[in-house]
């Protein structure tokens, strides 16, 4: 028999109204708390958005709000209206002066740049995302849009997209999963299956080589891979020089099994930014990764 909860109806009416009215509570107050757990506070939603990062300028205008950027990193190129924006180098080496004469009420950034540093003292609001797994995406997406005072807007997203992956991973056939090895460089640097990417990856219908103990984004000695003989390779750095050509030539690669059965997926640029952002085009992303493994899988 079902355990009953032990509080009477009308106390469990009011509990729910209470949290309803402390969550809309903190919605109003415009206040998030950023990837290094910092309190970021806005009085009134932001109306001038430079994003520093090319997977914030994606949610930014997922959630109706491309008219808000006033300027965007060298990086962000999607959706293509962004690309008329003024260019304010990377977050790395960001044209402070020039992302200062813009007086944006909102910086978004990323965790590792240390751009916060640089800005708060200059009394510029700076939200610090760095999304790794498919949740810390949608979590990131809330923030921002609370930010902007655009929750609705985000909640509408959020479902629409997650009903997008479910639908897609239903296309995936049963049966025998290849095993995959996703490479972000050739150090190898590459993802462990908690990341978002390795997530996709597994509803895909992929089997991931990289374990997790490793972590989510590791370098991985190359004679662990060489160990795991992966059946497929996706070259996430294939705009970047590497192919199936500089794979075979690596010390102990020839003999894999995915380059013997010319297994190795060479990524283009755009495809690759779809990847290797995680945003609101996540189920794009999971569409692109059902569609090259499909073969493989049978």
């Amino acid at each position: 028999m079902p355990c009953r909860p032990w509080f009477p109806v009308t106390l469990r009416s009011s509990l729910t109204w209470l949290l309803v009215l402390l969550f809309t509570h903190g919605l109003a107050q415009g206040t998030v708390t950023d990837d290094l757990g910092r309190d970021v506070t806005l009085d009134v939603p932001a109306t001038r958005v430079v994003s520093m990062i090319p997977t914030h300028t994606e949610k930014v205008c997922a959630i109706g709000a491309c008219d808000r950027l006033v300027g965007v990193d060298m990086f962000s190129n999607y959706p293509t209206e962004v690309q008329a924006l003024p260019s304010l180098g990377s977050a790395f080496e960001a044209d402070v002066e020039a992302l200062v004469a813009l007086d944006p009420d909102l910086v978004l950034t990323d965790e590792y740049s240390g751009l916060h540093d640089v800005l708060e003292p200059l009394g510029i609001a700076v939200y610090v995302g760095t999304p790794q797994t498919v949740v810390e995406v949608w979590e990131v997406t809330r923030d921002v849009a609370t930010l902007l005072g655009l929750q609705g807007e985000a909640e509408a997203l959020i479902r629409d997209a997650i009903a997008r992956v479910d639908a897609l991973s239903e296309r995936v056939a049963m049966g025998a999963s290849p095993s995959v090895f996703v490479e972000l460089d050739p150090s190898p640097y590459s993802v462990g299956p908690q990341s978002y990417l390795g997530e996709l990856l597994t509803l895909a219908g992929g089997a991931n080589v990289v374990a997790a103990e490793l972590g989510a984004f590791p370098l991985v000695d190359p004679e662990y891979i060489v160990a795991q003989d992966p059946d497929v390779l996706l070259l996430l750095d294939a705009p970047f020089g590497e192919s199936a050509d500089t794979v075979r030539a690596r010390p102990g690669w020839r003999a894999l099994s995915a380059v013997a059965e010319g297994a190795i997926i060479e990524f283009t640029q755009p495809q690759v930014d779809l990847l290797n952002r995680a945003g609101p085009r996540l189920p794009e992303a999971l569409e692109l990764l059902i569609d090259v493994l499909e073969e493989y899988r049978r």
